[in-house]
């Protein structure tokens, strides 16, 4: 082969590796519910307020309560009867694994498995995990989803608050 040759060659195998990188991006950007579920699950063991942007219509429009408000109350009782600081109460979610159960088009069941540590704050998760040190604790919930305007979203009635 010609140094022609061998650089045509070369210079067209990087494009076909570009071009199929950048589809593999648009691929992976789909919304699927097992993405929704892992969203919302690593919202609500952080307790981050951010989880009400992926509940239904339903749920939060109810003006009896807001179930989001509510759990992160609850949660933060729970951390002062015990004498702790709010932030004990977050987790971070490990090893996370899903199996979507599709109902029909519209509904769909996510289970969730994995592990969740304490994420009192993001240096001593970091060095937990360096370290191997803390407790983890099992993950197996599942999570109920339906598609609304084109995006899946969690149509739970109620959030409990994790087993410690």
């Amino acid at each position: 082969m010609t140094d022609n040759t061998k650089t045509t060659t070369f210079a067209l195998t990087l494009l076909l590796a570009i071009v199929l990188q950048v589809l593999f991006v648009f691929a992976d950007q789909v919304e699927t519910p097992g993405r929704t579920a892992i969203k919302f699950a690593k919202a609500y063991y952080l307790q981050d307020p951010s989880m009400r942007d992926l509940l239904c219509a339903d749920v939060k429009e109810n003006e009896e309560n807001d179930l989001v408000d509510d759990y992160l109350h609850r949660a933060s009782e729970e951390a002062e009867r015990r004498g702790l600081d709010a932030s004990y109460m977050r987790s971070l979610l490990l090893h996370i694994e899903t199996h979507t159960v599709f109902k029909d088009e519209q509904t769909a069941d996510v289970r969730i498995t994995g592990a969740r540590k304490r994420q009192i704050n993001p240096v001593f998760a970091w060095v937990a995990r360096i370290f191997l040190i803390g407790n983890t604790y099992e993950v197996d919930d599942t999570v109920h989803l339906t598609k609304e305007s084109g995006q899946w979203k969690v149509c739970e009635k109620e959030l409990s608050l994790p087993r410690i």
